[in-house]
């Protein structure tokens, strides 16, 4: 399924999607924020979503997916738009999952995701949820460890995905990593 255009077409479940996982779709691809060309990236790409933050999901050129934060952290996060909706849809807040001492073995990572995804659900509207689950045809249980994976293994694959901010010295400084 297309997920982004069934958004398109969709305003109340744009509506509902971006209330849940705080992600605005944007009309179409668009070029990124580069704050007047002080930022440049590791990688082509266009931005296609927004965050009510600031902070921005880019396509990049291998078909893969960056987020660059208002706060300056830069990575992949997704190797597909399909991958970024599951990783949205079961995490529910992905910021929240990006602690990678959490990523060292599986037991620790589910151990971690269910603490994390029961507390996130206990505050999140999950009957809007469900029906958002729905809308997109999405099954209603996944393996949220296996999510997070995915998404860990995306943000560390060569070649990663880096913001630069050019000061007005002429120093670069590189964006920080998304995973702490």
């Amino acid at each position: 399924m297309d997920y982004l255009e069934t958004l398109r077409n969709d305003a109340k479940l744009a509506e509902e999607f971006d209330m849940l996982f705080d992600f605005c779709l944007l009309d179409g691809l668009e070029e990124r924020d580069t704050a007047e060309g002080r930022f440049t990236f590791s990688l082509p790409g266009k931005a296609f979503a927004r965050d009510g933050a600031g902070g921005e999901y880019h396509q990049l050129e291998d078909g893969s997916i960056g987020y660059m934060s208002s706060e300056g952290e830069c990575g992949r996060i997704a190797e597909s738009v399909d991958d970024l909706i599951s990783l949205l849809v079961y995490s529910i807040c992905w910021h929240d999952y990006c602690d990678a001492s959490q990523y060292t073995d599986i037991s620790t990572l589910e151990a971690y995701a269910n603490e994390r995804h029961d507390e996130i659900a206990s505050y999140t509207e999950m009957d809007v949820w469900e029906t958002v689950v729905q809308a997109l045809g999405m099954p209603l249980e996944a393996n949220v460890a296996a999510e997070l994976q995915k998404f860990y293994d995306a943000a560390h694959r060569a070649l990663l995905y880096i913001c630069y901010f050019h000061e007005d010295d002429g120093t670069v400084t590189e964006s920080q990593n998304l995973f702490f």
